[in-house]
Formats: structure tokens, C-alpha cells, sequence
């Protein structure tokens, strides 16, 4: 548990000297770093160096509008910063600091700065000044000219330098530029290194090799300062909390207290008055008895971490309430059961197991505790989270603490030992399952996925197992391999599931900010990230290159199997009341085709398959762009009557179920007409998600839009959509005379064209002209993809997908049709999509196959379904992760 955690943990950057790299083959590829470029950046006025700011540049949660990222426009690797001296206050002086962390660049060889620049602006003068600042301050200066409105690259040899006496080539910490722009000046800077002999340091742009040293190397150094900032937060400043809740930033403050060795007895404080105050109605929290764990393993007198920063009697009532919150909830017959049955939710369940095997090998190593017998009541999942409904005649619900209505106990008595065997084996086997079938329900969940990380992190590498920690290793270098491969930048594409409220935006950075801690990012220690800054897990190279090097992995489509559809038994075993019961080859099929310059995904289920209450929650499917992270394509339900809780509803949700088909750069999706979901009794299914307005989202983050025959166009940077309702012309279509007799007037002839006219005025806006608000909310959707390379303009792009082949076919019933549409595709492959009735999608003459027989399927990332083997290619790199080795 806690491997390697540093044992001393510094308040200042410890600093470190930045050699020369030697680059060979694809080491010698510079790669951009999202996080780290923007906080490297400054600007000075007279007087400040470009580090004046750097402790808030350094923060997790830091956020500027005076640089951004390009990845339209860049020379080198897969962005160009760009630089608004307007929005800085026109400072006198710009430039980057040779690191966040102590970082010193070693220019003693003979070695030559580059970089490329381009200036939009008309008053800018074309000579820039630029310095070299070491260690103590002292500048060497040196100037450019010839900076314009294009990309120019620039070279200055060491010989062109003019040092001040003193300077130490040695010990560098900043590249500064002084020049004078007009207040709306951009500036585009890219590529920006110090190169000779064959060797670099990268500035902007960097070597991987380097990349990797310098996240090693300043570890211990991010992980003291996100503490330090946690530490510190003064108790006047915590936010209020509602009545009987916890408070979660008092929880964090006394953790990182006690991680920073400082003011223990306030740590102390805070954290007793948090255990005074616990009740078993919080067991189901998100942080606090993960927290309790993780604070006793790390500070308690048994501790091989950091022991006796808990006092006796905060240990003591550590203990005693750690034991009242899991005691009833540590229920052995649920490790009998399948790994895939989830009490309430999948980050819920995870949170209550993970907190038994944690507590469980706490309790079974403490001598008050080891010999105590758990309850063993066997009533099945759910313990205090709500009723289970009708226990039976002369049960009384208070006796079953809330569990279920099963009776499952094999009346034996059970130790805190016998509880950690049982929680190991059955951790082992939920980890190898997912590696089987696929990873988590609430796929790519910007709210969740951390919590189930969190959890997971909490039940191998606290449970004392080696075996356990091994997995986690698997798991979370495999999780961030597909996440790697369908994000741009940090912006994760594709289909996600329980992505409630938010269709994603520059905020949408929680996930992100767990990777770009281990490839050298600041670190958060958060109530709900801290746990991710206390192990020694080490980010393999091939997903370095996969996080980082989007323009060498070109286009490609990901597929894997989604999990969660429901087993469909009746009746429902007893003591799953308030449970999904997902152990099931799933129909549910991801799709994401992703560029270096957009993403656009769907989950594809099976019309037949069974939804759980979740697989159907807040389903994200659409299309990110590179360019900005405020342009996104994003089919959402429009709200139009208050909810079930009589709440006034926002404008949008993402509760909306769809039908979709998806091949490379098209994506059709239509609001399901029915589908069939099972429901537990805690989460009863309502007529909320059924037979919804609906809209697609597009936001006003856009460089063109144009509306044409019944399209929408937009750019973003490089990359191209286009967007339609398919609506028939239902009045056109009725106005035509009747070829029937009878009864059959009502129907389509069969002697009748087989085919509709179109609707050219198939939507509305809303009044912010954001959401597409489609005046058939059953209409299916067009959204077609492409780039500059292909279409050099928006209008070349358009009159391509106006040529387009678009059908609607009738059927027998007017107004429920079969769409056909061939789209972009160099191989034309032809989609046909029932918009009428339930039916299986052909693409190119073949019917989707749910049942896709990769659990990972890309150029990239493979797995045969259910073999557990997970095999990772980049270039001439492979790794291969055995799950069941």
C-alpha cells in the first residue's frame, strides 16, 4: 500500500539542470504538452521577471485568456501557442521559464535557440528583443528580425549572444521577447528549442525522453506543492455544507496537513469533528470513508508511512468509526456473488466493496479488532441506502438496517481475515472481468469516472496484496490507453454514459487532470484527486506517445464493447432490490472515429437489448473539435414542463435515448421510439426519457456558419461539420391525389415514387441561436465530418455534401420511413437506417454486429472478446497487458 511514497515531502522546488537530449528515430519527434506550454508562458512589466506569477501558474486549477493553444495553425508537433498582449495589459516582455519546478536549462555546449513566429497584426514592429536570464538574473541579449504575417523560423547561434559579465550558461531559467504589438496583436510561437550536436532541449516542444525525465524528476516536487496549497486553506474560507452532510473540504485540509507534516494539532481537530459528527445515513459518500482509510494506513502509530501524526485519540475514534460506517455493510455473502451485480450505481458500489477489503485488512492487523465477528446478516445489497420495499409478513425494517430482502447468510462467523480472503479473490476476479469484457458502465463520465478510479485505487493498493497492485497497474495503464486514444488534447471524444448536465466544455478537465498529473502536470489533492498523488504508478511510454503525439497517429476508428446491458431475470433474485444485475455479453457497441482535428463517437446499441437503469443515463454522443473545446456537436432533449419534483427544467438535459449508426465520418442518430430498460426498485423508470423534444447543441464557438437547403455548416480551425434533420415534406407529400381506394387511402401505394421530398425547413433555434430545436422530434440527424486537407474551404465542403445521395424510402404507414445516405467516404459505403420502425443499421451492405468480437479494436489498441489479452501498438512500440497471467 502507498508504494514509494516520497518520506520526505519538500515546500520548494528542488532545482535540477536540464542537459541536452539525443533523439533518435521517433524519439526525435517534438511533442506538445496541453498543460505545460500555457503555465509556462509569462509576461513581465518593468521590474517583474516572467516567473513573477509562477505559484499560480503552478496551481491544478489555473486558467489564463492571455495564451491559448492553436491547432489549427502550428509548425511543430500538434499546437502553436498564441499570445494576446491585449489581454495581458500589454506587458513589456513575454516569454517562457525554463520550468514549473526548478527546472535550469544547461546551454553551456554549443548550442542554437529556434523557434517559429508569425505576428498578426499590422502595427507590430518586426524586431524583437530577446534574453536569456540565469540563475541570479544576469541576461545575455541578442534580436530577431524579419517577424511578419507569416510563419518564419528563426535561428540565433550561441555566438550571437551578448552575455553580461557573470552569466552562467550552466543554470538558465528564462527565453524572454520584448517587442511592441498593437492592442489586438496575436502572436504565434511554436517549436521553440535549443538544438546542437545532434542533442536538444525542448522549451514548447519536446522530446519525449525529455518529457519523461522532467515528470520524474519534479514528482515529488508537484505532489508537496498540490498539498501545501490543500494544507493551507484557512478555515474561514471553507464553503458551508448542508445540515447532516460532511464537509469535504475540512476533510481534505486535515489530510494534507498531515501528509505536510504541519500544524497536526489543528489536522487533529478537523478531523475528529468530522468523525464526531458521522452517521451511517453518509456511508454511501464519495469520499469520506475512502478518506478515513487511506488517513488511518498513512498516519496512525502502525503506519510505515508517516506514523503517530494521528493522536492516540483520534485514532481511537479513527477506528471506532471506521468500524460503525462498515461493520453491517461488509456483508461476506456479497463477494459470492457476480463482480458485474452493482448496488444502486456502478461508482456507489465500487465505493461500499472497496471500503470493505480496505477496512477489513485494517481491522484484521489491529488487536482490538481482529477477533470481532462481523454481522453476516446476508440480506443483500444496499445496507442504509433506503427501504427494500415489502420485507414480508412480521420482518420489521429496522432490523434489516436497510439491506435487501434476501437471506443469504450461511451463518458462520466471519473475522476481519476471513472478510479481506474473501474481498481479494473477489477483486482479482473484477478486475480480470473487466479486462475480459470491457471497463466501466459510466463510461468516460465527466462527474464519475474518478470516483470509480478513486475506488478501485482504494480496494488493490490497500488491501495489502500484491496480486491487487499489480492489476491496478494493468487497469489503469489500459484505461489510459483508450482514453489516450480518442482525446484531443485533453478533451475526451466519443460516446460516454452518465455525462448528466454538460455537454462538455473547457471545465469538462476532471478525468484529464488524473493523466496529466503523471506526464508532468500539477498535482490536484482535492477531496475527490488526492488519492492519485499516493502511489509510485508510472505512466508506460507507449501511452505517452498516445496522450501526446495525436498528428502521428493520423485517422483511424476505435470500437469497443460497451458493458451494462441487464440479465433479464424474473423475478429479480431477492436482495438486489436496489441493484443492477449487468453480467451479460452487452450489445452495446462504441464507435469513434478521431483526427488530429475532431472526434465524433456514438455507443450503438442492439434494438432488442436490455437496459439496465444506468446504460441509458445522460448518453453522450457526438463530435468534439481540436480547435476549441467550446465547439462540440451534441444531440440533447429539450425541457419543456417541470419534473417529476416539480423543479422548473433548464433550457437542455441529456436525457435522451437515441438510435444511432455510425461509419468514420458520419454519424446518423434518431430519438429511440421505444426501448425496453429494467429498473430497480430504488430507481423506478419514468415517463421523463420517453418521447422528448429534442435538439443538437452547437454552442457559438465557431469560425464560419452557413445554412443551406436544409443544412447547417460550421468550421472550427481545420475541421468541418455539417448537420441536418431529415424530415419529409409531409404537406407536399399529402397534397399529392390518392391513388388508393378504400381503407387503403390511408396508406403508401406500391405503384407510388418510392421516395419523399424532403423538408428544407426541418428546425428552429433557440433564442441564443445555440440548440438546434428540430420540429420533428423523431426526425433522424445527419452529422457529417471533414478537414481542410480534404475540403480546402467551407464552401468546397459544402457543395461536396449537397452532391451527397439522401433518401427517405416509404414503408407502408406515411411519415415512418427508411433513410439512405451515402456519405464522404472515399469507399461510398451506403448507410440504410429504419427512422420507421426497430431494426438493425447496414453500412455497406452489412448489418452492425453488436456483438463485435474485439473488446478494443483499433490500430492502436486490440483485444479478442473475453480473452483478458490487451495488446497496445505505436509505431515500432508494443506492450501487451495479460490480464489473467
Amino acid at each position: 500500500m502507498f508504494r514509494a511514497i516520497v518520506a520526505c515531502i519538500f515546500l520548494v522546488a528542488i532545482p535540477w539542470i536540464i542537459a541536452p537530449t539525443t533523439a533518435h528515430a521517433q524519439d526525435a519527434r517534438l511533442l506538445d504538452f496541453w498543460v505545460e506550454e500555457v503555465r509556462l508562458f509569462g509576461t513581465a512589466r518593468a521590474g517583474q521577471g516572467i516567473d513573477h506569477d509562477l505559484d499560480a501558474r503552478r496551481a491544478a486549477g489555473f486558467r489564463t485568456n492571455v495564451v491559448g493553444l492553436d491547432h489549427a495553425d502550428h509548425r511543430v508537433g500538434d499546437l502553436s501557442l498564441v499570445y494576446a498582449p491585449g489581454e495581458a495589459g500589454m506587458p513589456e516582455r513575454f516569454g517562457f521559464v525554463s520550468g514549473l519546478w526548478g527546472e535550469r536549462w544547461d546551454l553551456s555546449a554549443d548550442i542554437t535557440l529556434h523557434f517559429w513566429a508569425k505576428v498578426e497584426d499590422r502595427r507590430a514592429q518586426d524586431r524583437w528583443g530577446v534574453r536569456l536570464v540565469d540563475r541570479n538574473g544576469v541576461v545575455a541579449r541578442s534580436e530577431i528580425r524579419g517577424v511578419m504575417g507569416q510563419w518564419v523560423e528563426f535561428s540565433i547561434e550561441k555566438s550571437s549572444w551578448r552575455p553580461e559579465p557573470g552569466f552562467a550558461w550552466g543554470s538558465v531559467v528564462a527565453l524572454e521577447f520584448d517587442a511592441e504589438f498593437g492592442n489586438r496583436a496575436r502572436v504565434h510561437l511554436d517549436g521553440v528549442r535549443f538544438e546542437g550536436g545532434g542533442q536538444v532541449i525542448g522549451v514548447t516542444d519536446k522530446p519525449l525522453a525529455q518529457r519523461m525525465a522532467e515528470a520524474a524528476a519534479s514528482r515529488d516536487a508537484r505532489i508537496a506543492d498540490a498539498f501545501r496549497r490543500e494544507a493551507r486553506v484557512a478555515e474561514e474560507d471553507f464553503p458551508g455544507t448542508q445540515r447532516g452532510q460532511s464537509h469535504p473540504q475540512k476533510l481534505a485540509t486535515a489530510f494534507a496537513k498531515m501528509m505536510m507534516n504541519e500544524d497536526l494539532e489543528t489536522a487533529n481537530r478537523l478531523l475528529r469533528e468530522e468523525l464526531e459528527a458521522s452517521s451511517v445515513l453518509t456511508v454511501w459518500s464519495l469520499y469520506e470513508t475512502p478518506l478515513y482509510v487511506r488517513m488511518y494506513n498513512l498516519f496512525s502509530s502502525q503506519s510505515r508511512v508517516y506514523p503517530g501524526r494521528l493522536t492516540p485519540d483520534t485514532e481511537a475514534l479513527l477506528l471506532r468509526t471506521l468500524w460503525e460506517r462498515n461493520e453491517v455493510e461488509n456483508d461476506i455473502a456479497l463477494t459470492r456473488q457476480s463482480t458485474w451485480w452493482m448496488q444502486g450505481s456502478e461508482n456507489h458500489d465500487l465505493q461500499a466493496k472497496a471500503s470493505s477489503i480496505s477496512a477489513s485488512t485494517i481491522f484484521m492487523n489491529v488487536p482490538e479488532y481482529r477477533d470481532r465477528i462481523y454481522p453476516n446478516h446476508g440480506y443483500g445489497a444496499g445496507y442504509h441506502y433506503g427501504h427494500a420495499g415489502y420485507y414480508g409478513p412480521g420482518v420489521g425494517f429496522d432490523s434489516r438496517h436497510g439491506g435487501g430482502r434476501a437471506n443469504l447468510s450461511d451463518g458462520q462467523d466471519y473475522r476481519p481475515a476471513d472478510h479481506h480472503r474473501a474481498w481479494v479473490d473477489f477483486f482479482q476476479e473484477y478486475i480480470v472481468e473487466r479486462g475480459r469484457r470491457g471497463f466501466f458502465l459510466e463510461h468516460a463520465s465527466r462527474g464519475y469516472a474518478k470516483h470509480s478510479l478513486s475506488f478501485l485505487h482504494l480496494a488493490t493498493n490497500d488491501a495489502g496484496s500484491a496480486e491487487l497492485e499489480a492489476l491496478w497497474d494493468e487497469f489503469y495503464t489500459v484505461y489510459w490507453a483508450d482514453w489516450a486514444q480518442t482525446s484531443i488534447s485533453g478533451v475526451r471524444g466519443g460516446p460516454k454514459t452518465r455525462h448528466q448536465n454538460d455537454v462538455g466544455g473547457p471545465t469538462d478537465r476532471e478525468t484529464a487532470d488524473l493523466i496529466s498529473f503523471h506526464m508532468g502536470g500539477p498535482g490536484n489533492a482535492g477531496i475527490f484527486h488526492y488519492w492519485n498523488l499516493l502511489d509510485d504508478y508510472q505512466l508506460p511510454e507507449i501511452v505517452w506517445r498516445m496522450a501526446l503525439d495525436r498528428s502521428a497517429m493520423g485517422a483511424f476508428t476505435a470500437r469497443s464493447r460497451g458493458v451494462g446491458e441487464e440479465e433479464n431475470v424474473w423475478p429479480r433474485p431477492l436482495g438486489n432490490e436496489r441493484s443492477l444485475l449487468v453480467d451479460t455479453e452487452a450489445r452495446f457497441l462504441r464507435s469513434t472515429y478521431v483526427t488530429p482535428e475532431y472526434t465524433l463517437g456514438t455507443q450503438m446499441d442492439h434494438p432488442a437489448a436490455v437496459h439496465s437503469h444506468l446504460s441509458i443515463a445522460a448518453r453522450w454522443h457526438g463530435m468534439t473539435f481540436a480547435q476549441s473545446p467550446l465547439a462540440r456537436i451534441v444531440p440533447v432533449g429539450l425541457r419543456d414542463q417541470p419534473d417529476e419534483n416539480g423543479r422548473l427544467p433548464p433550457e437542455w438535459d441529456m436525457e435522451l435515448v437515441l438510435q444511432s449508426v455510425h461509419d468514420e465520418s458520419t454519424l446518423i442518430v434518431q430519438q429511440a421510439r421505444r426501448w425496453f430498460a429494467v429498473h430497480p426498485e430504488w430507481f423506478p423508470g419514468g415517463p421523463q426519457k420517453y418521447d422528448r423534444l429534442m435538439g443538437v447543441w452547437f454552442g457559438n464557438a465557431w469560425d464560419e456558419r452557413v445554412e443551406r437547403d436544409g443544412w447547417v455548416f460550421v468550421r472550427s480551425g481545420n475541421a468541418y461539420a455539417a448537420v441536418r434533420p431529415v424530415t419529409w415534406d409531409a404537406a407536399y407529400e399529402r397534397s399529392l391525389p390518392s391513388t388508393g381506394v378504400g381503407n387503403q387511402v390511408f396508406f403508401n401505394k406500391p405503384y407510388d415514387p418510392p421516395t419523399v421530398r424532403l423538408l428544407t425547413d426541418s428546425y428552429t433555434w433557440n433564442e441564443a441561436g445555440t440548440i438546434m430545436q428540430l420540429r420533428d422530434s423523431f426526425a433522424p440527424v445527419l452529422i457529417e465530418a471533414s478537414t481542410t486537407e480534404d475540403h480546402p474551404t467551407l464552401e468546397a465542403f459544402i457543395l461536396d455534401i449537397l452532391d451527397n445521395r439522401l433518401e427517405l424510402h416509404k414503408t407502408v404507414v406515411p411519415g415512418y420511413h427508411i433513410l439512405v445516405y451515402v456519405g464522404l467516404g472515399g469507399d461510398e459505403r451506403e448507410i440504410v437506417f429504419n427512422a420507421g420502425a426497430s431494426e438493425i443499421p447496414t453500412v455497406g451492405g452489412e448489418y452492425v454486429n453488436y456483438s463485435h468480437p474485439m473488446t478494443w479494436d483499433s490500430p492502436f489498441m486490440s483485444s479478442e472478446y473475453l480473452s483478458g489479452v490487451v495488446n497496445l501498438r505505436f509505431g515500432d512500440d508494443r506492450l501487451v497487458i495479460d490480464f489473467t497471467d
